[in-house]
């Protein structure tokens, strides 16, 4: 038996939904009320949410959905950026036809909802959430206080993108028993493991390329500094770098929460936690 949800539940309502950006996006909503849009990270889907889509929709309409060319939303051959996907948000929420939404980026996904607000402003964002994603990618080796995902040198960036070109699979079965907190030597059969890859193998080689990419490449903590001061913003990081993040939140997004989970994959490996952290942030 599997030891995490990574299954959309039955009841949830499942749509794919033509967009004015040209990309279409399967959308997968539970629930009522305030509408809490979630937004999956690198070749990642929504059924990554399946744990939110069951535990949050008693309080909110869940709304999570597969980026163009990821899960079930059709390939695209263009477009596969997070400035243009930033753009496919905000065709979303407007489809969604809210004034306002919480939104919740996790992992790449943050880079999703902040080329959003940096594109389109704040107005329509009640609370924002940005999950384990450091908002400027490549750290600088040469300053200690710089904070990122990994380092632009040939061992950092360099390397990450040589494991996703040369060996995606085995760079994404890796990753997942990291994401998962699974030892190294978990065989690649495991139930969870094989999940997580099947979902990820999804994404197209030439879309998991570009995103990686875009998203190894980009500084967007300008953004996530500004929308700090205006829309109540919740951090949250994994334990394991949790120190980092908290020091570089506390100087560069001073008026936003820090929170941590345990482990990259926090909302499913720990749900409960991860749901009352979520509720008792947008209840303020």
């Amino acid at each position: 038996m599997p030891r995490f949800n990574l299954q959309i539940p039955d009841d949830a309502s499942t749509e794919m939904i033509d967009l004015p950006t040209g990309a279409t996006l399967r959308v997968v909503s539970r629930g009522n009320g305030p509408v809490l849009v979630l937004v999956p990270g690198w070749t990642c889907s929504a059924d990554f949410f399946a744990a939110q889509l069951l535990g949050l929709a008693d309080r909110y309409r869940v709304v999570a959905y597969d980026p163009r060319g990821h899960g079930e939303s059709p390939d695209t051959l263009t477009g596969n950026s997070f400035t243009q996907r930033g753009a496919d948000l905000r065709a979303l929420i407007e489809h969604l036809g809210e004034d306002k939404v919480h939104l919740l980026g996790w992992s790449f996904g943050v880079f999703d909802v902040l080329a959003y607000l940096r594109d389109n402003g704040f107005d329509r964002v009640d609370h924002l959430i940005l999950c384990d994603e450091t908002p400027k990618c490549p750290a600088n080796p040469n300053d200690p206080d710089d904070w990122g995902e990994t380092p632009l040198t040939p061992d950092g960036i360099v390397a990450l993108l040589r494991a996703v070109i040369d060996d995606r699979r085995g760079f994404w079965t890796a990753y997942a028993a990291y994401m998962l907190g699974l030892p190294d030597d978990t065989p690649p059969d495991d139930e969870d493991i094989a999940r997580v890859v099947e979902l990820g193998l999804k994404t197209p080689d030439h879309v998991a390329i570009a995103t990686a990419a875009d998203g190894s490449t980009t500084d967007l903590s300008a953004t996530a500094s500004a929308a700090s001061r205006v829309v109540p913003t919740l951090f949250i990081a994994r334990e394991d770098w949790a120190g980092d993040a908290r020091s570089w939140v506390g100087r560069n997004m001073p008026d936003a929460r820090f929170d941590t989970m345990p482990l990259h994959m926090g909302f499913a490996t720990h749900p409960d936690d991860f749901n009352s952290q979520v509720a008792s942030f947008l209840s303020r």
